[in-house]
């Protein structure tokens, strides 16, 4: 069932993260979750249709919620809240099981903070699955800013969704390892498991994503088309004939992305960070 919602994730570090959290959590008909920095709600989709657990999806952007609100079709096991986690989650003490906070802290001004809101509201024995970017990410998954910053140069700018590749959409800071297991044991947290995700990947990767949804988003393609590049769109099995290049580019890069199945190592590049934090 997992692997059928994800068959239409083109970004396949996203489709890691998602299996390894998912594994991380393990979660039971009944638990208390919370998406936190739920965004447009893939993880809180995904964890709807595999159990019947009671879901809160939080961001602090409203429009993304109402968005996520409108993908997920309103289910009556999930609640949408809006807040700022920079200002205290508006959660009791021990509120949830089960916690999602994938791709958030690199955002957030006081990552310090943020951690210790997400340990206050776990509950004791709960656990929560944390994902951050790699600051010693591969030369392939972004060879313009990896050129930059190795000759000195810095970043382009976190604010160009274009030439900021890895530093997309105000990212503050990349994390190493050891920097964000540190973190999260600061908090209170114990880190049960701590990996590396997708080393090997296409070039120019994000680029290439980038381009795919300004695409399939803005030009006038047809309706199958945008169906088999549209994640949320898992259950379609339309066919489009016009798809055969989309289908085939995706194979290859899935083919690139299998020799990640064996690969772990803390010390080696990747684009991703995954923990699991037990409180």
């Amino acid at each position: 069932m997992l692997n059928k919602m994800l068959s239409k994730v083109g970004d396949l570090g996203f489709r890691r993260r998602v299996v390894k959290l998912i594994e991380y959590l393990d979660i039971n008909d009944g638990d208390a979750i919370l998406d936190c920095g739920c965004g447009e709600g893939f993880y809180t989709m995904i964890i709807s249709e595999l159990h019947d657990a009671q879901i809160t999806a939080f961001d602090f952007d409203t429009e993304l919620l109402k968005k996520a609100r409108n993908l997920i079709n309103n289910k009556k096991n999930i609640r949408f809240v809006d807040g700022d986690i920079a200002e205290g989650l508006p959660f009791e003490d021990e509120s949830f099981d089960k916690i999602v906070f994938s791709e958030v802290l690199e955002h957030l001004d006081d990552d310090k903070k943020a951690l210790k809101e997400i340990y206050r509201v776990q509950k004791f024995g709960g656990v929560t699955g944390l994902t951050v970017p790699n600051k010693h990410y591969p030369f392939m998954w972004d060879p313009l800013n990896w050129t930059r910053e190795h000759i000195g140069l810095g970043h382009f700018s976190s604010r160009n969704t274009v030439l900021g590749g890895v530093w997309s959409y105000d990212h503050k800071r990349l994390y190493l390892p050891d920097e964000i297991k540190a973190l999260a044991e600061e908090a209170g947290f114990k880190v049960t498991k701590i990996e590396t995700l997708t080393h090997f990947c296409f070039p120019f990767n994000y680029h290439i994503l980038r381009l795919g949804k300004l695409f399939y988003t803005r030009l006038p393609v047809s309706k199958g088309t945008k169906e088999s590049m549209e994640k949320f769109e898992w259950e379609s099995e339309k066919n489009d004939g016009g798809n055969s290049l989309i289908k085939a580019t995706f194979n290859v890069f899935k083919r690139v992305d299998s020799r990640n199945d064996r690969y772990q190592d803390l010390d080696g590049t990747s684009v991703s960070i995954s923990l699991r934090l037990e409180k």
